[in-house]
């Protein structure tokens, strides 16, 4: 089997097993997010998370949908997707987007998330270890999980507005 392969087969078996962890405990709702979460309460901040931290991180939104996507502002097709990608977070409330900056500078991150508007947050994954783990075959790339964490559809490249719709309309659809 491929390196890859079995890398993306590791990740998903991972968060297959937290979310029927959690459906286990009787946990489904959306967390609480107080100020012990591990979401980033301040846009700009991208913290960087290692492998656990964000493995963790999804334990946390057990029950909810995520796109996860993985972009860099030196990234011509993330560039081109931002604004969609704005729009798509803004009419969905009830998925929770996490951005995954990869080999970029903060500084260079920060300005772009000033530039495109966006509030969704992001961590900082400078060696790509959070990205690659899920299979990360270009950029950008998105990743929709159902409610119990689960890769059940992709994007590799940029997307628009309706590639977003369709990509979380799979998510729903297996939760």
């Amino acid at each position: 089997m491929r390196k890859p392969v079995a890398l993306l087969l590791t990740v998903m078996a991972i968060l297959t097993a937290c979310g029927q962890e959690a459906a286990e405990r009787g946990e489904g709702s959306r967390p609480d997010r107080g100020s012990e979460s591990l979401l980033p309460s301040d846009r700009l901040a991208l913290p960087q998370y290692d492998l656990a931290t964000f493995r963790s991180l999804l334990t946390e939104l057990r029950g909810t949908p995520v796109v996860v996507n993985v972009w860099g502002s030196w990234c011509p097709g993330c560039i081109a997707e931002a604004e969609d990608l704005r729009r798509f977070a803004a009419d969905h409330p009830e998925v929770q987007l996490i951005g995954v900056d990869l080999q970029d500078t903060r500084g260079a991150a920060r300005e772009f998330y000033a530039r495109w508007r966006w509030t969704h947050p992001s961590v900082f994954d400078p060696d790509g270890e959070i990205s690659f783990s899920l299979g990360l075959q270009g950029t950008p790339s998105t990743f929709f999980l159902d409610r119990q964490h689960r890769i059940v559809s992709r994007i590799v490249g940029e997307t628009d507005y309706a590639g977003f719709e369709r990509g979380l309309e799979a998510a729903v659809a297996q939760s």
